[in-house]
């Protein structure tokens, strides 16, 4: 076994975009246990994905395994890894809450049973969320020489532009010189603080290259997000204007799940005057068309619009739409619910948004 000082030396990358520069998405070329060391929850995300993605691409039959630090799951682990499932040639655990976890194995917390090393067979990789600023070398002693890792750390003035190059060459995008100036000033210098910023840019505005008024409409705009607007541009399926505006929503001030229950009550509209219009149009009136959608109230002016609306609306979304946004509200109200409105769920959110947008972009069920 090689030492500690070795061993840092060895398999440590210097932060996000370095591991991601250096490595494939391929099994082979990822570390067999790697320790994301970092308090921001995107960055792990990124590198779970990295991995969950190479083992889809994998021939062979596996598992995937994640633990979230609940009593029982440290023990659970141990036995676990070391051994195979017939079933299974390649097993990938994913561990988070990584501190609260390997608590038992370190210092005065250590157990009488804790380890003094441990080794898994080379079929078995272990990705870890070590959500602190540091890793024990306690712990690297522990699994050996298996152990990469690279941690979230500020970035040096020095290693910013470079940082930032290599950041956006991974992203696949590019500033003009007063927009990467603005971005360099502004933005976190982290590599996932980069890398979510970049990717935002892109994904919001649906293009590679970007100059100083782009970064100042997604990423440093002051204005109001406006839950009802957005709606209407949503069925309006205006991907433009809908990006731009969603550009504005604030974690913290603004509220999803208002945003949401303006889509469930219009897509609640549009459903009964589908059903309306294919089986019940040319026997029902006006009015009692208006009292079924709960428009009854409405000024004649604003009725005749919503009818127009929806109308048009019922040809732009078919019968499978409209049942995957009600799943989707679903899934999206038990989101927030159980968790919260935080950066990764915002995020999540405008991504299967985007699929609603373009249906090429949907991936094949599997079961």
């Amino acid at each position: 076994m090689i030492s500690v000082a070795d061993t840092k030396v060895a398999n440590s990358y210097e932060n996000l975009i370095d591991f991601l520069h250096k490595t494939k998405p391929s099994l082979e070329s990822l570390p067999q246990i790697l320790f994301v060391v970092s308090q921001d929850s995107y960055e792990f995300g990124v590198v779970s994905d990295l991995y969950k993605a190479a083992y889809k691409k994998s021939a062979d039959p596996y598992e995937i395994v994640v633990f979230v630090a609940e009593p029982g799951d440290l023990e659970n682990f141990q036995n676990e890894a070391g051994n195979l499932d017939m079933f299974a040639a390649q097993k990938l655990f994913i561990i988070k809450s990584g501190v609260t976890f390997f608590k038992p194995w370190l210092g005065k917390t250590k157990s009488k049973t804790s380890p003094k090393s441990f080794s898994v067979p080379e079929t078995v990789k272990i990705l870890i969320h070590y959500d602190h600023w540091d890793l024990p070398k306690e712990l690297v002693s522990i699994f050996g020489d298996k152990v990469s890792h690279f941690k979230s750390s500020k970035i040096f003035p020095d290693k910013r532009k470079e940082a930032f190059l290599r950041a956006s060459k991974e992203v696949e995008v590019k500033l003009d010189d007063e927009a990467e100036e603005e971005f360099l000033l502004k933005v976190n210098p982290s590599a996932g603080a980069y890398l979510k910023n970049l990717e935002k840019l892109k994904l919001y505005l649906g293009k590679k290259s970007f100059n100083l008024a782009d970064l100042k409409e997604v990423l440093f705009q002051s204005s109001e997000f406006s839950s009802s607007e957005i709606v209407d541009y949503f069925f309006e399926k205006d991907y433009g204007r809908f990006s731009r505006e969603f550009s504005k929503f604030k974690i913290g001030k603004d509220s999803l799940l208002i945003f949401l229950s303006l889509v469930k009550d219009h897509l609640d509209k549009l459903r009964i005057y589908k059903i309306i219009l294919r089986m019940y149009d040319k026997v029902l009136s006006e009015k009692e068309q208006s009292d079924l959608l709960g428009i009854g109230a409405y000024s004649p002016a604003r009725k005749n619009h919503t009818f127009k609306r929806l109308r048009k609306e019922s040809s732009a979304f078919n019968d499978l739409e409209i049942k995957e946004l009600y799943e989707f509200l679903l899934e999206m109200n038990q989101k927030i619910k159980t968790g919260s409105e935080k950066e990764e769920t915002v995020y999540y959110f405008f991504r299967k948004m985007e699929d609603f947008f373009h249906p090429r972009n949907r991936t094949i069920r599997t079961r």
